[in-house]
């Protein structure tokens, strides 16, 4: 019988949960471990981490409404409680569980902080969603937000999703707003290629981008530094120079692995 690595993940954390459980609300937030599957590194050090780079990369400022594509279990909704002081907060994943978690545990204490589930399809992470992200259209207005975001997101599409998620976001981006992302990308000054024998090994091809995968393309998904230019100018997003090249091609762990990109929507 198969056994999913998530639900091995949370009979295996099942006892810490639990204890999470009884603890004061006033109390830090902390994610159940069985359910708070984020990669390697730790949690609330990981989500401050990036939250500063907002900072510094894009200009996030403390009264931006601020879009999370991808939310998780709330990783930077968390310290974002902390830096926006006036601004608001919406954040979107497939996860009906961790939506629900973010919805009891951060919004009931901060209805500035809001949650939506996407039920969008991904091969590798959610084969049962039931829809298509070409065919995802963000749940917000047009010109709603300040600043966005998406994290280890781009990393796991195809050119026709990216495509798509790009448009949304110009969208939905007020003029002048921006959103920062990260990618493996392939071809900048200095940089690799076409991503082969690194610690990423991007051997195949996956239409006109590369992956590590053959059978499962989406898994970690490196695309050329022209092709990602072209894209954003095409829904009229210039990128911010220069940008922050992640360590990856040396190291496969790390929170600053992967390359950190700055979409900026024309004022």
């Amino acid at each position: 019988m198969f056994v999913s690595k998530a639900i091995v993940r949370r009979v295996l954390w099942a006892p810490h949960d639990l204890r999470l459980r009884f603890r004061s609300k006033t109390e830090p937030l902390e994610p159940p471990l069985g359910l708070a599957f984020v990669g390697h590194g730790d949690f609330r050090e990981t989500g401050n981490w990036y939250v500063d780079r907002f900072e510094e990369l894009g200009g996030l400022s403390s009264t931006d409404r601020v879009l999370d594509i991808g939310c998780g279990i709330g990783r930077m909704a968390i310290p974002l409680m902390d830096r926006l002081d006036g601004g608001s907060y919406e954040g979107f994943d497939t996860s009906t569980r961790m939506i629900n978690w973010c919805r009891k545990n951060i919004t009931s204490r901060d209805e500035r902080f809001r949650f939506e589930v996407a039920p969008i399809h991904n091969r590798k992470y959610n084969p049962f969603g039931t829809v298509m992200a070409t065919d995802f259209d963000f749940p917000y207005e047009d010109g709603e937000f300040d600043f966005a975001f998406a994290t280890s997101l781009f990393t796991h599409l195809g050119i026709e999703d990216t495509r798509h998620y790009f448009s949304e976001i110009s969208r939905v981006l007020k003029p002048g707003g921006c959103a920062l992302v990260t990618f493996f990308l392939l071809g900048g000054e200095g940089r690799p290629v076409d991503g082969r024998n690194l610690a990423f090994d991007f051997a195949h091809e996956f239409g006109p981008l590369r992956t590590s995968d053959a059978k499962e393309p989406e898994a970690a998904v490196a695309y050329p530094e022209s092709i990602l230019r072209s894209e954003a100018e095409a829904v009229g997003l210039s990128i911010d120079s220069p940008i922050v090249y992640g360590r990856w091609p040396e190291e496969k762990v790390g929170r600053d692995i992967q390359d950190m990109v700055v979409l900026r929507k024309a004022a």
